[in-house]
């Protein structure tokens, strides 16, 4: 059988790593057999190598194209949702187009209720998200999050389809626990993480309890490190003020570790309270310090460990996530051929 060509657009890349570069690697990797991909990316995470990238990619793809036909574009993340649509009217073929977060959209409400300074949205970001997010017409669009399903749309034609983990890679007993109660914190280095709240929380904490540790992992490492932190860490938390479907908190849970997490998103549909974490309000330093105590006089992390770990091993995996997009494709290519 003939294998869909795929021009797969997303304005960053590795070394970058975020939820959606992990998300197309995985996905890519495992359709290799159904499909040839070619990824068109930005050489740099820079807004301003983003923004050129966005005009760069236009030619780029239709260079590619007037070689060997594509059969689909698939726009991932934010910007590459505008080249996609535009390609997909000069070149006549379908677009498929994921969401992975929708933080402006998400915040606005927060930001009202909160009434706080450091939650700003520039009106011009909030614009630029709502309208490639939800007014630019997708031949199909695609949410890792059941809650971007709340928005007002233009888009009728959405598929859930959930991030995934590889959870084998997560098994390897030869590494162990800190010895000091150490909670973990892995993100990229945005306010959106909520990394201020975090740190007021922390300051707290300390005056009770100096020997819980906090270790953050911001930068680039490679998985092999961040998969150690994981395992060698007590409680994962994630304070954010936005977030979409968090692959952290799969991370987290194929370690075995208990979550903190914000009421964000589509983590109070993962974060069972009590059972295989903790849910806090977002920007609530209060919450989120009774919980990281909760967390530490606790005597059951790891039996709450153990049910995020069954959680995501019976309902989340990157192969289901593979086929449902493959699903997709062959859904969108069929229409229009």
């Amino acid at each position: 059988m003939k294998k869909l060509r795929i021009a797969l657009l997303i304005d960053a890349w590795f070394p970058f790593r975020g939820g959606a570069q992990v998300h197309v690697r995985e996905i890519t990797k495992r359709l290799q057999t159904k499909c040839q991909f070619t990824i068109f990316h930005s050489r740099s995470a820079h807004v301003i190598s983003r923004l050129f990238w966005c005009i760069a990619v236009i030619p780029q793809v239709m260079w590619a194209h007037s070689r060997k036909p594509f059969d689909a574009i698939h726009a991932q993340a934010y910007a590459a949702g505008s080249p996609g649509k535009i390609l997909s009217k000069l070149l006549h073929i379908p677009v498929v187009y994921t969401v992975h977060g929708s933080n402006m959209l998400d915040l606005r409400p927060l930001a009202t209720q909160q009434r706080s300074s450091s939650i700003r949205i520039p009106w011009w970001k909030y614009r630029l998200e709502k309208w490639l997010l939800t007014e630019i017409r997708y031949d199909r669009e695609i949410t890792v999050s059941q809650h971007f399903r709340s928005h007002e749309n233009s888009n009728r034609n959405i598929t859930y389809i959930p991030n995934g983990i590889d959870i084998r890679a997560f098994h390897n007993n030869r590494i162990v626990k800190k010895h000091r109660f150490t909670l973990l914190f892995v993100g990229r280095d945005d306010p959106l993480k909520g990394q201020e709240i975090l740190g007021s929380a922390m300051e707290r904490v300390h005056q009770q309890y100096p020997d819980i540790d906090l270790v953050k992992i911001t930068q680039e490492l490679d998985e092999k490190n961040i998969i150690r932190a994981y395992l060698s860490s007590h409680v994962f938390v994630l304070p954010s003020l936005s977030e979409g479907m968090p692959l952290t908190l799969l991370e987290a849970w194929a370690a075995r570790l208990p979550v903190i997490a914000t009421d964000v998103g589509d983590n109070s549909r993962l974060v069972n309270d009590g059972v295989n974490g903790f849910l806090v309000p977002p920007a609530d330093v209060e919450a989120l310090v009774t919980a990281i105590l909760k967390a530490y006089h606790s005597p059951d992390l790891a039996k709450m460990g153990q049910a995020g770990y069954n959680l995501v091993k019976k309902n989340y995996s990157w192969e289901k996530a593979a086929m449902a997009t493959l699903h997709v494709y062959k859904e969108v290519t069929r229409v229009t051929r």
